[in-house]
């Protein structure tokens, strides 16, 4: 049997002889396991520990190249010469790699390199029959290899920029394994690549898009059985429609989007376990009824499974309907709910969602209360009707309603008549109030900070656990969202 390898030099009496190096004894495949958990360059720097480790690198299944750290140098001299360095590490490591298939390949590029290199890795990567392919790169994607489309190993592909680039989808696009694909800041070339891509797709399981553009007139579906899970995170197609038809979802994130549809086919397997929902408003695109209506039907369909809700610029609209007509439905998985400027003609329909979500934890409003119509605008000093917020909010408003939250937070707080009263309207119907969180953020001297402090402390409060905290926030929207904290009470035994 080979004796082990003792560390230290010969003579070295500082050592016991017991001290052994055990982990160079270990098999090259347990090495290389343990070095791919590594980022690339770690794992090469062992290669300087001795001999047995020289080459072990070149064993590892997962590679992973990130040049952030060649933009730490201070001046741009050095920052030429670190990209270059980081080129030759790239193209010196992928030729001496020996493992076949590659497991996992990461590249992240803020530096602007030649397209012969990156397509040269990339291919090397795909040539390996890769599984896991994640890049995110400066510069025009559509100028890559398309060998990527046509991997018959993929299972996972995550595609991102730094910037908005076109990208066109080859006709022979065929990705018969893909499981996971994942897009971020993608323009699509027209709405045929987008079916193009996602029809070459059999097995996907899971579809993430965020950011993504399409500028073109025109429509695109996705019908597929095998969709599991599914995010679509701020994507816009102002001039059609992506209509994803997915009966088996499981997992549903929709936050902020344009020209997108997910027809709720879930609803006749009850395949949806959790929804977070994100609904938006702009006057640009959604001034028709359709876009409401399909807004309705979708919270309908996946209210029972909703987590986490959100309404942003004036969206709420949406609950309109729904109220008036007495079909709001019931969100018996409500946790979490947002609600951005919240108006006296928005706050009955918001009573009434409140009162169909028993189990929420946490309510948000971000900006806060809004007696005018100025209520998209964030700041007071933008609002033209600063004499109406003077005004407590009418009384056929503030009717009775159940509030179950635990946590409520109110932010931009200004502490005029009508948000006081709304306030007060608020802590009288919520029973089960853990916090109330206030958060102003108007420059008041030390005077009006009490005065708000003492105005909000002395509201009668339905639950006696409750306590309150008001924080002191900031104008300037690079700031912490408050730096200091200004009162907090106790709850009232």
């Amino acid at each position: 049997m080979t004796p082990p390898m003792k560390l230290g030099k010969p003579g070295e009496e500082a050592l016991s002889e017991n001290c052994l190096d055990r982990i160079s004894r270990l098999p090259d495949e347990l090495l290389s396991h343990i070095l791919s958990f590594l980022p690339t360059p770690c794992a090469v720097s062992t290669s300087i520990l001795s001999t047995r480790w020289r080459y072990l690198f070149t064993l590892t299944a997962c590679l992973s190249f990130d040049d952030t750290p060649c933009f730490g140098h201070p001046n741009r001299n050095e920052i030429i010469e670190a990209t270059r360095r980081f080129k030759e590490f790239v193209n010196k490591v992928l030729d001496l790699h020996r493992t076949s298939p590659i497991k996992k390949f990461s590249l992240q590029c803020r530096g602007n390199y030649d397209y012969s290199d990156l397509n040269r890795w990339i291919s090397t990567a795909v040539q390996k029959s890769v599984q896991e392919l994640h890049f995110k790169l400066t510069g025009q994607v559509n100028r890559l290899t398309d060998g990527f489309y046509t991997s018959e190993t993929l299972v996972s592909l995550k595609i991102a920029c730094f910037d908005y680039y076109v990208v066109q989808i080859p006709l022979s696009a065929r990705l018969p394994k893909l499981k996971i694909l994942h897009l971020d800041r993608i323009i699509f070339f027209d709405f045929k690549s987008m079916e193009r891509l996602f029809s070459c797709c059999e097995v996907l399981e899971e579809l993430t898009l965020k950011y993504c553009l399409c500028e073109k007139h025109g429509h695109a579906t996705h019908r597929t059985g095998a969709l599991k899970v599914l995010t679509i995170d701020k994507c816009s197609f102002m001039l059609g429609t992506f209509e994803i038809d997915a009966p088996n979802l499981a997992y549903f994130t929709s936050r902020s989007n344009i020209g997108v549809k997910i027809v709720p086919s879930w609803k006749d397997s009850c395949s949806l376990v959790k929804a977070e929902l994100t609904f938006k408003h702009d006057d640009d695109f959604d001034t028709n009824e359709d876009s409401a209506g399909y807004d309705r039907e979708l919270l309908r369909a996946a209210a029972y499974k909703t987590t986490k809700l959100s309404f942003e610029m004036e969206s709420f609209q949406i609950l309109l309907k729904l109220a008036d007509d007495e079909q709001m439905p019931d969100f018996n998985s409500l946790s979490r709910l947002h609600l951005d400027s919240c108006t006296a003609d928005s706050w009955k329909y918001v009573t009434s969602l409140l009162d169909k979500s028993p189990q929420l934890e946490t309510v948000i409003f971000d900006p806060g209360f809004h007696c005018c119509q100025c209520a998209g605008r964030r700041y007071l000093g933008q609002c033209y009707y600063v004499h109406d917020h003077d005004s407590p909010w009418p009384s056929d408003v503030l009717v009775p309603f159940s509030c179950h939250a635990k946590v409520i937070e109110v932010h931009d707080f200004c502490g005029h008549t009508g948000s006081l009263s709304l306030m007060g309207h608020l802590l009288r119907n919520a029973r089960v109030l853990k916090k109330l969180i206030v958060f102003t953020t108007c420059s008041f001297n030390l005077e009006e900070e009490m005065k708000i402090s003492n105005d909000l402390l002395m509201l009668p409060r339905a639950s006696v656990d409750c306590c309150v905290e008001i924080n002191k926030g900031s104008d300037d929207d690079n700031m912490p969202n408050f730096y200091a904290m200004s009162w907090v009470e106790l709850p009232r035994q």
